[in-house]
């Protein structure tokens, strides 16, 4: 059985490259390479950015093609997407988490104080602790993932054009990372961009549904998309310019508050000019491009992964006795490790439940109850007692603090 009905190539390589562009800019806190090998860091970011954009993209096309066919009038569609997504996403992200928590004794005490990474929470509109760092970027997805399908599917009843009932939840999710920015106090280095804005769901929304648009774009708006295409020389040079920019630590970014607001569309459409092109690359039958489909398709369970296979690695250096500045040790281990931890996370944390869920015994019928009463378990156990923490306060009574409401 495939687990991918339809693969384009230049998208796999899109996928690849970000993925790797990330990976290695997560391994500089690990070790310590050259000058010259630290200046592609910024890539990294750059990377997520693609990642983000290529999500919407996918995401929208799978949206726009079930509501062409009716199959997203219902509520039941709306949970056989969220089944459909969580049978991928969540078993890898909780592996890892368990994992990752493991590696703080008491592991047990871990899990309880990271309640909010449970529901994807640990970075909705505040900094997130220094735990599973690379996490923000998944809580991100998932509340997407989550938001966008129900707002779609709530336009659709009030809206019957399928243009129509699109674009507004699209203008919503633009429009309120925007206007919270805008709103926000500027910050004055790019450090506190990256804290308060890049790496904060509510901030960075409108990142993924630049993707939606481009999606659109493609089905409603041929003559547009076959417009970028034939200037596809734009698009490169956009995309050009936005790697040059971050390669060049993000110049005046820290002192400008519009620049700081509409950062984000901007890097994103830069992006998305390069989709109409890459679409059209053709199949790629050599060794490369054999190694670029496979990066892609374990991608997801690369990313989950690969920071808790860093981590095993400096572990490892350090015992040996081996300083950060000997990359040409530290990246031929920390390579092999994400190899030997990758592959059973895609064999045994993922791939089961993606041919689960191309089965014709869709989650629908048994796995569907089964997600509602976990997800129903979380809110009672985790997220109603977060919520409830949250806006009590501590009061003092004499010698002693109790807990009040705000």
């Amino acid at each position: 059985m495939q687990l991918e009905k339809q693969r384009i190539f230049g998208l796999d390589f899109l996928r690849a490259s970000a993925v790797l562009a990330v990976i290695f800019h997560h391994s500089l806190s690990f070790t310590q390479p050259p000058a010259w090998i630290r200046f592609f860091g910024p890539l990294g970011s750059l990377g997520v950015e693609v990642l983000l954009v290529l999500s919407g993209y996918l995401i929208g096309q799978g949206l726009l093609h079930k509501h062409k066919q009716g199959r997203f009038s219902e509520p039941k569609h709306v949970g056989q997407f969220y089944v459909k997504r969580w049978l991928r996403t969540l078993p890898p992200y909780y592996l890892y988490l368990f994992i990752m928590a493991a590696l703080f004794p008491p592991f047990l005490n871990q899990l309880i104080a990271r309640k909010e990474y449970f529901v994807f929470m640990q970075n909705f509109a505040w900094r997130m602790p220094p735990f599973y760092a690379q996490t923000w970027t998944l809580a991100l997805l998932e509340f997407f993932y989550f938001l966008f399908p129900m707002a779609l599917f709530l336009s659709s009843k009030l809206v019957r054009n399928r243009l129509a009932c699109f674009l507004v939840p699209i203008a919503l999710f633009f429009g309120v990372p925007v206007l919270c920015r805008a709103l926000h106090t500027q910050v004055e280095s790019f450090e506190g961009f990256e804290q308060v804005f890049r790496k904060l769901i509510i901030y960075h929304m409108d990142t993924p549904i630049t993707g939606v648009v481009l999606a659109l774009i493609e089905v409603e708006f041929p003559a547009v998309w076959a417009w970028i295409l034939r200037h596809y020389q734009l698009g490169l040079a956009a995309f050009s310019g936005s790697a040059a920019y971050f390669l060049l630590g993000c110049p005046h970014l820290a002192s400008s508050h519009w620049l700081q607001v509409f950062f984000f569309p901007l890097v994103s459409i830069t992006i998305a000019l390069v989709f109409p092109l890459v679409c059209n690359w053709k199949e790629n039958t050599t060794p490369l491009g054999a190694a670029v489909k496979s990066i892609s398709q374990i991608s997801y369970s690369l990313y989950v992964s690969h920071y808790f296979a860093l981590s095993i690695g400096l572990a490892l250096l350090i015992m040996a006795g081996i300083h950060g500045n000997q990359w040409l040790i530290s990246y031929p281990l920390f390579g092999v490790l994400i190899v030997l931890f990758v592959y059973p996370t895609y064999r045994l944390a993922e791939e089961p439940f993606m041919r689960l869920r191309e089965s014709k015994a869709t989650p629908r019928s048994v796995f569907l109850p089964v997600y509602n009463a976990a997800i129903r378990a979380i809110y009672v156990h985790i997220a109603e007692p977060i919520w409830f923490a949250l806006h009590r306060r501590p009061v003092q009574l004499g010698h002693r603090e109790v807990l009040s409401p705000r």
